[in-house]
């Protein structure tokens, strides 16, 4: 066979593990880590040196909700950090984005198994950072 046919059956094989690893992603019953905790001070500008410095860019602000990524879904599912504020109460979520085109799902950090593995333990990592810094329980 040719090298042409080669090229679209692993295109086709890439393709399919991809939308597979999305359907996981959506059909976990944990699309992420979410905790809420109380703190004085500004939280938020810790959040941005944070991100600044493991290389989460801020997707969104519509001035109660931020969202961070890390990522842009090329070779690696993007990872995601969202803060919402309600005065000093403060509740973030922790996961990673698959997005095959045709399907997407998010899935926690904590979550067993193989499917995006590498992502996760890599946000874990640095989200567990942030959350020693602000003096709150660490991601198992």
């Amino acid at each position: 066979m040719s090298i042409m046919v080669w090229a679209v059956v692993g295109g086709l094989i890439g393709f399919g593990a991809l939308v597979f690893t999305a359907n996981r992603a959506k059909s976990a019953n944990n699309p992420w880590d979410e905790r809420t905790f109380n703190a004085e001070g500004d939280v938020l500008a810790r959040i941005d040196t944070w991100a600044s410095a493991n290389g989460y860019k801020l997707r969104s602000d519509d001035g109660r909700r931020r969202v961070y990524q890390k990522g842009v879904n090329f070779l690696t599912a993007p990872m995601r950090f969202e803060v919402d504020r309600d005065g000093d109460r403060y509740t973030t979520r922790s996961y990673v984005h698959v997005d095959a085109l045709v399907m997407q799902g998010n899935l926690a950090l904590t979550h067993p198994g193989v499917v995006a593995k590498v992502p996760r333990s890599n946000a874990r990592k640095a989200q567990n950072l942030l959350f020693a810094e602000l003096g709150q329980p660490l991601l198992p």
